[in-house]
């Protein structure tokens, strides 16, 4: 008689393969958020510790010059508040900025000293050698990067181009930024002190104080900030994002102008927050041509992506002082303050809270900000 084996095979039928394949997929799905989160929080340490350098490279320079570096050198300064200061087409070229000026204290000293940095200001912005400082313009500077940001690997074009990005901006105050010649914010005023020449956020008094820690050939100094409004209470440094594509200047180390390698009037009108999304937020010159390679129409499309900008029914050579501090991270930015502690600020701090930090000389001293 012929047995038949009661033994099952041991091979897979289709249908428990398709359910193993299932449960493989819905591990992974699964899995994959917890990996980007533990991604994004290593790339966040990452970038905090690059903030926590610079604030340390800063204070180092401070010790070095008795202040901290200027925002940006402008040659032939015209009149604070003049609507032509900070654009990058002036008939003078604009000058180095706080990032070139930190590069000796980066361990980036060679960079430095392969130009003459002093040949800007001596030249009055004129000829070769007082541009040779952009020689170095075309540097990945990494301490300089946020990990976060994976679209910093493409330069910036104009202005000669080949202008490598940068992550972190110099925070210039909540007033604009062509008002902050001398360590000034505005005009009007008294005793010497001009305060705020524009909107500000509803809950803001009028006509504070509006400096920031850098300003147009000016850098603060410690005592007068501790005076103020302390150094735990006020920011050096926040982030910025690259831009968009390569006619897009946001982002750019070497570049001192609002949205590159400065933030300035960042509470105030139509740039709230930060990461705002406000369709016109930051006012950067080019700012058509950068809505044009990204197949943008003129009037609307950035603003969603959080690059709002304008220069629209202005001279191609107006604007520049207005930029939003903004970053890839996760609900907000990190910021380094005066004291050169690194604090992560959410995008859901109130307008005014906002405008308060970014100000050293308001005279409100915040107790209640939970960094």
């Amino acid at each position: 008689m012929r047995r038949h084996s009661l033994r099952r095979s041991s091979a897979f039928t289709l249908i428990e393969l398709l359910v193993v394949i299932a449960i493989i997929a819905i591990l992974i799905g699964l899995l994959l958020p917890a990996v980007q989160k533990v991604r994004e929080a290593a790339a966040r340490a990452k970038c905090q510790n690059n903030m926590k350098q610079l604030g340390l490279a800063a204070h180092n320079y401070h010790d070095a010059n008795g202040k901290f570096p200027p925002a940006v050198q402008i040659a032939l300064q015209p009149a604070n508040g003049d609507q032509f200061m900070v654009s990058t087409y002036r008939p003078i070229p604009f000058g180095p900025n706080w990032a070139f000026f930190l590069l000796p204290f980066v361990e980036q000293d060679p960079l430095y000293k392969s130009v003459n940095a002093g040949d800007y200001m001596k030249n009055s912005g004129n000829g070769a050698a007082a541009n040779a400082w952009r020689l170095v313009r075309s540097t990945v500077v990494p301490v300089y990067l946020c990990p976060s940001d994976d679209t910093t690997g493409t330069p910036f074009a104009l202005n000669g181009g080949n202008w490598a990005r940068g992550s972190y901006a110099a925070n210039a105050g909540p007033g604009w930024m062509n008002q902050t010649c001398n360590g000034l914010c505005g005009t009007g005023g008294s005793s010497g002190a001009p305060t705020l020449n524009g909107p500000v956020p509803p809950l803001v008094q009028a006509n504070l104080k509006a400096g920031g820690l850098f300003g147009v050939n000016w850098g603060a100094d410690i005592a007068g900030v501790t005076a103020a409004d302390g150094t735990s209470n006020v920011i050096m440094f926040n982030e910025v994002r690259a831009g968009l594509n390569d006619q897009d200047r946001r982002g750019v180390w070497a570049m001192g102008v609002a949205g590159a390698s400065v933030t300035a009037a960042h509470a105030i009108g139509d740039c709230t927050t930060p990461n705002d999304k406000n369709e016109y937020s930051d006012d950067i010159e080019d700012c058509s041509l950068a809505r044009s390679a990204a197949g943008l129409p003129q009037t609307t499309g950035m603003g969603p992506l959080g690059f709002g900008c304008s220069n629209d029914n202005r001279p191609r050579n107006w604007p520049n002082w207005q930029a939003q501090a903004r970053s890839r991270h996760t609900q907000g930015v990190n910021c380094t303050f005066a004291d050169g502690s690194v604090h992560f600020i959410a995008n859901t701090i109130t307008q005014d809270a906002w405008f308060y930090i970014n100000a050293r000389d308001d005279g409100v001293v915040l107790k209640n900000i939970d960094f």
